[in-house]
C-alpha cells in the first residue's frame, strides 16, 4: 500500500490518503482527493497501481502535471523520490508496508525513565507540555506514529527528522529534506547540526527543548558563552589588581 501526501505551495499538509488501486485528483467533490483551487481543473489527474508500481496520469487538464519538473505525457511512473505537481499543490507517495498498515504504526517496548539518555519537551502547538524520553541511538521524530516521537501538527513532515546520540553526549540531528525544516538554535539543518542538553529544538512550527532525564541541562553554546564571561571577569579583575597595586604601592 502506497500513502499519497499533498501539501500546498507553503508546505502545509492539505490531504493524506491509502493509495491501494487508484485515486481520482481534481477540483470537484466527486474526487477521492479533492483540492479546491482554480490552478486545479474539475478532473485533473488520477494516480493508479500496475504491478506494484504506482503511476501519475494526466486527465486532460488545463494547467498539466508535472513530475520532477518535466510535464506528464500520457502516464509516467512516480516513486518515493519523485516530487509531483498538481497546479499549486505538490504530491508525494510513500510505501507502507503491510505490516505496518495493520497494526497502525510500530510498536515501542516499556523502559524505564531512568534508562533514556535525553528528554524533548514540546514547548507550543498542540501537545506544549507533553514530554518524550530518548532511549535509542537514534530517534525518529515526525508526524505518524511509526516515529519515536509522533508530533501531531501539519507543519510536521511523516518523516521530519532524526537524532543521533554521540559518544561524548552531544547529538547529531538530521533533517531528511523535510517540507518545512528543522531548527537547531534558530539555524535551519541542512546537512547535519550538533545539539546539547538545553537548546532549542524546532520541527515545522513545533518548538522543543532537548534536556537531558531529569529535564535540565546546559548546551554547549551556552557553556562557551558563560566560559568566555569568566575569563573576561578574571582578565579584569587581574588588570584591577595590577592597577591598584601600581596606585597603593607608590
Amino acid at each position: 500500500m502506497y500513502l499519497v501526501v499533498i501539501n500546498d505551495e507553503r508546505g502545509a499538509l492539505v490531504s493524506e490518503r491509502e493509495l491501494r488501486t487508484e485515486l481520482s485528483i481534481g477540483r470537484t467533490t466527486d474526487n477521492e482527493i479533492i483540492l479546491q483551487n482554480s490552478s486545479v481543473s474539475r478532473k485533473h489527474a488520477i494516480l493508479y497501481i500496475d504491478h506494484d508500481m504506482v503511476f501519475i496520469q494526466d486527465l486532460g487538464s488545463v494547467n498539466g502535471v508535472q513530475v520532477d519538473d518535466v510535464p506528464v505525457q500520457g502516464s509516467v511512473q512516480v516513486t518515493e523520490q519523485s516530487q509531483v505537481k498538481i497546479g499549486t499543490f505538490k504530491l508525494f507517495i510513500e510505501y507502507v508496508s503491510p505490516a505496518e498498515s495493520e497494526r497502525g504504526g510500530f510498536q515501542t517496548a516499556v523502559v524505564h525513565p531512568n534508562q533514556a539518555h535525553g528528554k524533548i519537551v514540546v514547548i507550543n502547538g498542540p501537545q506544549a507540555g507533553k514530554e518524550f524520553y530518548l532511549f535509542e541511538p537514534i530517534t525518529s521524530i515526525g508526524r505518524t506514529e511509526e516515529n519515536d516521537i509522533t508530533l501531531a501538527h501539519i507543519s510536521v513532515s511523516r518523516h521530519h527528522s532524526r537524532l543521533k546520540l554521540e559518544d561524548n553526549g552531544s547529538y547529531v540531528v538530521t533533517d531528511p529534506n523535510s517540507s518545512n525544516g528543522t531548527f537547531v538554535r534558530s539555524n535551519r539543518v541542512v546537512q547535519g547540526m550538533r545539539a546539547w542538553h538545553g537548546d532549542q529544538v524546532r520541527f515545522g512550527q513545533i518548538e522543543c527543548i532537548l534536556v537531558d532525564p531529569l529535564g535540565q541541562g546546559l548546551s554547549q553554546s551556552n557553556w562557551t558563552q558563560r566560559k568566555e564571561i569568566w575569563i573576561a571577569l578574571a582578565v579584569i579583575a587581574l588588570i584591577f589588581g595590577l592597577f591598584s597595586e601600581s596606585i597603593f604601592g607608590l
